[in-house]
């Protein structure tokens, strides 16, 4: 099954313990979809077209699955959808708050793993931390 990480399973040292066999296939960038931060990683539509969503492309199998369901918080915390043809999750809650700070150094060492542009990552988090200081 193609899954697309954007979070925390971009880590690959992480992800060898949740999902032992499952395969990093690439990065790409999404163009309509961008990084937040609900206190952890989620996605939403953009209408803005230069807002891009990093992402990383796992082969995963059913025993995969059924961890990254329970790491996840499936069906309760994030839902699966499917983007582009691959399987993700999305969160089932909204508003904003920014991660923690060893939350947030597990999804840049993955941005580095898959070779991806942190510019978003950073954005993401700076963004939920100026919502925060607003209320």
């Amino acid at each position: 099954m193609l899954y697309f990480a954007y979070g925390s399973n971009l880590n690959k040292s992480q992800m060898s313990v949740r999902c032992p066999k499952a395969r990093a296939l690439g990065s790409a960038y999404l163009i309509g979809w961008r990084l937040v931060f609900r206190g952890v990683a989620d996605i939403e539509p953009s209408d803005d077209p230069s807002v891009m969503l990093p992402v990383g492309f796992w082969d995963i199998t059913t025993e995969c699955l059924e961890s990254l369901d329970h790491y996840e918080g499936y069906p309760h915390l994030y839902r699966r959808v499917n983007i582009n043809g691959a399987m993700t999750y999305r969160m089932n809650t909204e508003g904003y708050s920014s991660p923690s700070n060893f939350y947030f150094d597990g999804i840049a060492k993955g941005y580095s793993d898959f070779e991806l542009d942190k510019t978003e990552l950073w954005h993401a988090r700076d963004w939920a931390d100026d919502l925060e200081l607003a209320v």
